[in-house]
Formats: C-alpha cells, sequence, structure tokens
C-alpha cells in the first residue's frame, strides 16, 4: 500500500512539473487581447424646463420640455440636500436630466412619473417637498 501511495505522488509531481508555464501565459495574453473596447457616449447634464407638477398618491407626475429628438434622454429624482427639522419637515428634491449630447432642436414635452415614497420625512403623516426650478411647495401627505 505505501508503494502504491509513493507510486501516486511521483506520478503527480511527474505531471505537473512537465507542463510547460509560457504556453499557458500566451494562451491567456491571446484572450486578453481579443477584447476590443466599445466607445459609448457619456451622458451629461442637459438643462430642461418644468411645465407643471401634480402629486397622486406617492407619485409625482411631471411635465417637462427639453431640446432633442435624436439622441437618448434620462430623468432621475433624487434628494438635493438634507431633511429640513420643520413641522411638517421639509425636503429639496432635485430632477436632473441626462442626455448623450443629441444634435438635434426639436422643443420635446414629455411627461415623466417619478416613485416618491422615499422622500417621507416620517412614518406617517406630511412632508413639503421643494422641488428645484419649481416655485411652488408640494404638500405630499401619505
Amino acid at each position: 500500500m505505501g508503494k502504491f501511495i509513493y507510486f501516486y505522488f511521483l506520478v503527480c509531481f511527474t505531471s505537473l512539473s512537465s507542463c510547460n508555464p509560457e504556453s499557458l501565459m500566451s494562451l491567456e495574453a491571446d484572450k486578453v487581447n481579443e477584447t476590443v473596447a466599445q466607445e459609448t457616449t457619456p451622458f451629461t447634464p442637459t438643462p430642461f424646463i418644468i411645465k407643471d407638477v401634480v402629486l397622486k398618491g406617492d407619485t409625482l407626475i411631471t411635465k417637462v420640455q427639453y431640446s432633442g429628438g435624436c439622441g437618448n434622454h434620462t430623468f432621475e429624482i433624487a434628494k438635493n440636500g438634507f431633511l429640513m427639522k420643520s413641522l411638517p419637515p421639509k425636503q429639496s428634491i432635485q430632477i436632473t436630466h441626462l442626455s448623450d449630447k443629441d444634435p438635434c432642436r426639436a422643443l420635446i414635452l414629455d411627461e415623466l412619473k417619478f416613485y416618491i415614497g422615499d422622500f417621507r420625512g416620517t412614518p406617517s403623516g406630511t412632508t413639503v417637498l421643494l422641488l428645484e426650478n419649481w416655485p411652488q411647495q408640494i404638500i405630499y401627505s401619505y
């Protein structure tokens, strides 16, 4: 039984030492060289105008106007500062418009819907939302 174990280790050692590490390295290098980076146009902040704001439950519905028509456009809503400790609490928010440098000049009027449940200042009650570039306070009751 002991001879079998020594023979097994000898076969394993011989097979491992006979591998050519340079051939393994060249295979890995070939795989790396095959990967081609694709160019993507970065999204940049783009101006827009808020035309109307309506609150329905936990959804903020906004009508926005921006120029474009040929490229990709994305809108995001996020907090714009800390929750203000007042009665009721107030939360500044902002809508950000990102596009991939759309060269077209058509005026687009779009309706956007955002979930605003994450902006609640208390577990239940009311929070006043202060939307950047919108003159009126938005009373959010839940």
